[in-house]
This record gives C-alpha cells, sequence and structure tokens, in this order.
C-alpha cells in the first residue's frame, strides 16, 4: 500500500531540512535501513534510513529543496501502484501548511492547468497549455513539487540559471560566476559537483582591468537553513539572556614555552586551542556556577565540563563539543578536538557533538583581532573571546619595561546565573592558570 514519506526531525532542535541527495531513485527498490536521501540541517548533513522495505514511487522534494518537519518528501509503495489519489491528497493538505490556501505558486490564473512535474521537459510558455500531472487533480498546483527548481532561487536575478543551495554558495566561496556554468541536475539545474569541477578560472565574478566592463550589482543572498537558525538561536540567546563582559589581559609567555617545549620534535604538534580547553576546564572545576545553566525555576550546576570550540564555516557557525575536559589530557583534547573539525568541515558532525556544552570558546586571534565580545551559546551561560596574542610592553619588577607577550579576554556571562563578582573570581583563577599552566599540566 501506498505510504507517505514524511521529513522527519534527525536532530533535537531540528525543524525544517534540506535534500542535499537522493540516495535512492525513482522507482528504485530499498530495504528498512537504507539511506534513502542525505538531509542538510542547520548544524550537519545527516543520512535519512528508510523506516520500511518498499519502492520509492515519486520523490515530491528533489536535492536542494527544503521541508519542514511533517512534510512529505516522497510517496513509497508497491512497484507500479496507482499514487494518484495519494498525490491529489498531499497536494490539497500543502496550501494549508504553507498559509497560501488558493494561491498558486506559478503566476498562472486559478483555473489554469498545472505545469508538468516532470524535470527534464521544457517549461512551456506562458499562452501553452501545460498538460496535467498524472494525478489530475487542479489542487497539484497548490505547491511546487518537482517543479521547484525551473525557476530561479529567491534572491536571485532572473537571468540567473537554477542552482541548488549548496552549489550557490560554493561559486561565491570560489568566485564563480554561475551564468558560465552547465548544469548536470534535472532541467539543467546546477549541482555542488558543477561547481566544484569547474575550471577555477572560468566564471570568475571580476577579473583585474575588467571591473569597469562588468559592474558588481547589488545582490540578495538567500539564507540558508543554517543561517536562519543560528540567527534566531542568537537574537534569542542575546535578547533573552542579559549579558555583561568582564575583560582581562594575560601574561602568556610561559604557555607558549610550555607549549613550544612539548611540541619540539613531534610530528603532530598539538594546538593551542587544546591547551585553552585544558585551561578553562580546570578553571571550571574550581567554579562550578559557571559551568551551569539557567532552568527558568533552578539554575542547574553540571557535573560534566563539556567545552565547546566556535568553527567558522562558510555557510556559518558550528560549535563541536569536546565532551568531560576535566579528565582529559591535552593529547586526548587535541585529537578529539581535531576529529570533530574536520567532520565539522565536511558537514558530518552528529548531532550529539555539537549540541549541550557547559561553556563555549571563540577564539579569533588566529584572524588579528585583539578583543571582541561574543554572544553566549545556549544551554551554557558564559562564553570565552580570545583574541590575538601581541608583543607589548609591561612593567616588569623594579619598573622596568620589556615586551611580552600579552592575550586579551572577554568573558560574557548571563547575570541570571553568574553574578559580577563570580564571574570576576572565575576571570582571574583562569588568568593565573594561564599564567601558570604548569599549575594545571603537570
Amino acid at each position: 500500500m501506498a505510504q507517505k514519506l514524511l521529513m522527519i526531525a534527525l536532530s533535537p532542535t531540528m525543524s525544517e531540512g534540506s535534500i542535499a541527495r537522493w540516495r535512492v531513485v525513482e522507482g528504485g527498490v530499498f530495504t528498512a535501513g537504507q539511506v534513502l536521501c542525505e538531509v542538510e540541517t542547520d548544524k550537519a548533513s545527516m543520512d535519512y534510513e528508510a523506516p520500511r522495505d518498499g519502492t520509492l514511487l515519486k520523490i515530491l522534494v528533489p536535492e536542494g529543496g527544503r521541508a519542514g518537519v511533517g512534510d512529505v518528501i516522497a510517496i513509497t509503495g508497491a512497484p507500479g501502484e496507482d499514487i494518484a489519489d495519494l498525490l491529489a491528497a498531499v497536494a490539497q493538505a500543502a496550501p494549508a501548511r504553507s498559509g497560501a490556501a488558493s494561491a498558486p505558486v506559478t503566476g498562472r490564473r486559478p483555473d489554469a492547468p498545472p505545469a508538468p512535474q516532470s524535470e527534464s521537459s521544457p517549461k512551456a510558455p506562458p499562452e501553452a497549455k501545460a498538460p496535467a500531472p498524472s494525478s489530475g487533480s487542479p489542487g497539484e498546483r497548490s505547491r511546487p513539487v518537482a517543479s521547484i527548481h525551473r525557476e530561479p532561487a529567491p534572491g536571485l536575478p532572473p537571468h540567473m540559471p537554477p542552482s541548488s543551495p549548496l552549489a550557490r554558495q560554493k561559486a561565491r566561496d570560489l568566485g564563480l560566476d554561475l551564468r558560465a556554468l552547465r548544469g548536470s541536475g534535472p532541467g539543467g539545474r546546477i549541482l555542488l559537483r558543477d561547481v566544484e569541477a569547474a575550471p577555477r578560472s572560468e566564471g570568475m565574478a571580476e577579473l583585474p582591468g575588467l571591473s569597469a566592463a562588468i559592474p558588481r550589482a547589488d545582490r540578495r543572498v538567500a539564507l540558508s537553513g543554517k543561517r536562519s537558525v543560528i540567527a534566531r538561536r542568537l537574537s534569542e540567546s542575546f535578547f533573552t539572556s542579559p549579558h555583561y563582559y568582564l575583560k582581562r589581559r594575560v601574561m602568556m609567555e610561559r604557555l607558549l614555552d610550555l607549549r613550544s617545549a612539548v611540541n619540539a620534535g613531534s610530528d603532530r604538534p598539538l594546538s593551542f586551542n587544546a591547551f585553552l580547553l585544558k585551561i578553562c576546564a580546570a578553571a571550571l572545576e574550581r567554579h562550578p556556577q559557571v559551568n551551569a545553566s539557567w532552568e527558568g525555576d533552578a539554575i542547574l550546576e553540571h557535573g560534566a565540563i563539556d567545552i565547546a570550540l566556535a568553527v567558522a564555516l562558510p555557510d556559518g557557525l558550528v560549535t563541536p563539543v569536546v565532551r568531560d575536559c576535566r579528565s582529559k589530557g591535552v593529547a586526548a583534547i587535541d585529537g578529539e578536538l581535531g576529529a570533530l573539525i574536520e567532520r565539522a568541515r565536511g558537514r558530518g558532525l552528529k548531532p550529539e557533538e555539537f549540541e549541550g556544552a557547559t561553556f563555549t570558546i571563540s577564539n579569533l586571534g588566529s584572524f588579528g583581532v585583539e578583543e571582541f565580545t561574543a554572544i553566549i551559546n545556549p544551554p551554557a551561560s558564559a562564553i570565552l573571546a580570545v583574541g590575538a596574542v601581541r608583543s607589548e610592553p609591561v612593567a616588569l619588577e623594579g619598573g622596568v619595561l620589556a615586551a611580552r607577550p600579552v592575550m586579551a579576554l572577554t568573558l560574557g556571562c548571563d547575570h541570571r546565573v553568574i553574578d559580577g563578582a563570580v564571574g570576576a573570581a572565575f576571570l582571574s583563577t583562569l588568568a593565573q592558570l594561564l599564567e601558570e599552566p604548569g599549575r594545571v599540566i603537570v
């Protein structure tokens, strides 16, 4: 019996996702547990496994298309089964979910027949009568299913070719002009693989000496799922949690010397961030009030010290979490952190690897940023912003001035959980441990 295949929540915070790739084609047979498609959420790309055996009769959300949790993304059943009634029911229910009860999505008259559902067939001219879908239901035109990618994506000028969100992001990163590429997807749609295979010299948006001939126009960038979620969560954090900030400059000479000594002759040197996570864990162990979360009617002081490190990706921010940093050495933290960052860049993080941190570190020192403030990453109640190490004049004993490496720290705190004196005490302990790292490492 034919059944609807619904978009499910692949992570606790997922409300919608994008179909990155269908692993089973229409008409393909699959077994329970087989991966049907890859779904992009706000943080990662995850596999959607088949809940049962069957045949993929109809794909309703193609690659690059978005769907909310509970939306129908495909129809499954037995080979050759009639799904006309089921498609009609899906189309009839679609306007109620989208809030567009009767407005046609393609700009045709309400009584006009819908466009064909095949990506391979050419788009009919406005005056031509397009053939009806197999279901014969006029409600089918209320939801852009397979025809969703024949029109330019929102925010793109009308002369731009159809393309997937990942392809557009990659093209922006590489400086490629999508108009110079040929798409291999349905209807000539440009996919990520097309952008990755394009010669780097092809389609450059702006070449030396040609800027006057090819003026840059305003460009609207459609929000990715990740960027939308980042905007919503950080807005909720900043406007819900009463933030305040504490700043302190720290002498870094001994920590840098210690790291150099540990890494001397090593084939795999330990990262600065690994030392930073370990030392922060030691400071949090001494100040459990900072390793805490606001729960509305109570404050939860976490037993484990799970520290996240903010990692910048082309399409947004992700915060992989190293669990139980208190019981791990610097080498173990570094190995785990490196693997998490690698998976994050490949969009392979699992939800449990980027959610639930009790403390967060954001380090922009490698970009030359001297100091900055950061927004708290819930459910944590504090975030440490780390600036670049700079050589600065420092007054030594006897009033002698000397150049020493100094780093600026800015601690952001949720005042509902962490009072000013508590935050200041934690920052003082952290500064002492950074300046005397042997008290933690040995």
